[in-house]
């Protein structure tokens, strides 16, 4: 609510200065109408220096979220690369502790509105899709490290990591996932 009368009573008194300088530009002699041109000139000015400066913030952190976000996605490219997610039948008989995926610069865009539904809808979609797919997985990881490492059997420790690499599996979808979204920012979010 503050900002909102602060927001009305600043372009209100802008446009009620501006309708006076423009008055005395027309009601002034001929001679002294350089000082209301000037002043009528700087309000225009400054409305409109209003407007650019909070379109070229919303820019400045609609950029500065995606390209955190594409440093996330990097990270996380690097994590489904570590040698605990290789399909090594003989890793699969171990227990182990498997790294996470991440996804805190996707919440955080989320949350400080840098994005927009209007302008960003599609991308919202797929980091949407994308953090339902990271907190799916990771949940995964946290259900298979508890039962591997619960069991005595190490047959029942690779039946659960063979479940988890499986090729139809979420490790198989969250790899196809990141790369689908690596891809679009790289089409459609080139920096400028």
């Amino acid at each position: 609510m503050t900002r909102l009368v602060i927001t009305v009573a600043t372009f209100g008194a802008l446009i009620l200065a501006m309708g006076l300088g423009i008055a005395w530009l027309v009601v002034s002699p001929g001679d002294q109408r350089w000082e209301p041109a000037v002043n009528t000139l700087a309000l225009l000015a400054g409305i409109t220096g209003i407007f650019a400066e909070r379109w070229a913030a919303d820019r400045e952190r609609r950029l500065q979220a995606v390209e955190s976000i594409r440093a996330e996605l990097a990270h996380d490219i690097e994590v489904l690369a570590d040698e605990a997610f290789s399909q090594d039948p003989d890793a699969f008989r171990r227990r182990r502790v498997y790294p996470r995926l991440v996804v805190s610069a996707v919440d955080s865009a989320f949350a400080s509105g840098a994005l927009s539904r209007r302008r960003d809808g599609e991308l919202i979609s797929k980091l949407h899709a994308w953090r339902d797919t990271v907190n799916t997985v990771n949940r995964r990881l946290d259900l298979t490290e508890s039962l591997t490492f619960a069991t005595a059997s190490t047959d029942e420790v690779e039946a659960f990591n063979r479940a988890l690499h499986r090729s139809d599996g979420y490790l198989t979808g969250a790899h196809a996932l990141l790369t689908d979204l690596q891809s679009y920012l790289a089409n459609r979010w080139k920096v400028r």
